[in-house]
């Protein structure tokens, strides 16, 4: 039996009984039609709680008049990550979150007849993955993101045993678009290798994966953090780690760009993570 089902019905599990994310109060008048555009427009916004909120609470309400749209469902399981990477700090409600943004991608990727077909046939979900194309490239990647941080505070032997799964996810996403969600393959890339105890020692190869997403995307402040997490404590080089983050707590925020609210909220992850890193002692040196 594959630890894939087992970890299917854990996170229905928690969709049942686990805690439920906060209760977002209705925000759409009900005389409003509803669309798309007044979604993204929110989503657009989400720099203010509110809006993001209202944002989710949007996705939530398309997704259920269609079922069909992986737009819609894939920009749910975004709006789901969002929640739990940024806005909410207790793990129970940010374990349900995600593991309701990896339900959502995955309940949208099920309807695609080559990936169910591929699934069916092979029992193989490594398999199915390269029957997906260019326009399941969102569900794909934020499913897996959201998998990847429901896994990421769990044990060892589960992250592990779905390392085959995550790797050959990750593959097909660099195949179908190198650059996509700048440099979203090397910045996912390099915390893989690094928790990985068969990769972890290639440090080489880790810091070539984080300075190739900062590469594409220089102004990406989520590439200099999660360096500075993953990369700096397996080569225990302390002063790369304040390096990385003071350029993050310093750099000018652009709001121009599309993700100026992760990189605000990046921002205050950079505070918490010197905090952090001096309580637990990271660097023992």
């Amino acid at each position: 039996m594959r630890l894939f089902i087992l970890i299917t019905i854990v996170g229905l599990f928690l969709a049942c009984t686990g805690p439920k994310p906060p209760i977002i109060q209705e925000v759409v008048e009900p005389q409003t039609i509803l669309t798309v555009a007044m979604a993204d427009s929110f989503w657009s916004l989400r720099a203010d709680t509110a809006f993001a909120n209202r944002a989710l609470q949007a996705y939530q309400k398309l997704a259920e008049a269609d079922s069909t749209s992986i737009t819609v469902w894939s920009k749910l399981s975004q709006a789901y990550h969002y929640h739990g990477q940024y806005l909410n700090t207790n793990s129970a409600l940010r374990d349900s979150l995600f593991m309701r943004g990896y339900e959502v991608s995955q309940a949208i990727l099920n309807q695609n007849n080559q990936y169910r077909d591929l699934l069916f046939s092979s029992g193989d979900e490594s398999i199915a993955i390269r029957g997906l194309t260019r326009e399941s490239i969102d569900a794909l990647y934020w499913g897996m993101a959201n998998y990847g941080q429901w896994l990421s505070t769990k044990g060892s032997l589960v992250r592990l045993g779905q390392r085959d799964l995550h790797w050959a996810t990750l593959e097909h996403i660099r195949d179908l678009d190198s650059t996509y969600y700048f440099g979203a393959y090397y910045r996912y890339k390099g915390p893989l290798l690094a928790r990985d105890p068969a990769t972890q020692r290639d440090t080489l190869a880790i810091l070539q994966a984080f300075q190739t997403a900062i590469k594409i995307a220089p102004d990406y402040l989520g590439n200099y953090t999660l360096m500075a997490t993953y990369y700096c404590p397996v080569t225990q080089d302390k002063d790369l780690f304040y390096q990385l983050l003071t350029k993050v707590i310093t750099s000018p925020l652009d709001q121009t760009l599309s993700y100026h609210p992760e990189n605000m909220y990046e921002r205050k992850l950079a505070e918490r993570l010197m905090i952090k890193a001096e309580k637990e002692n990271w660097f023992k040196l």
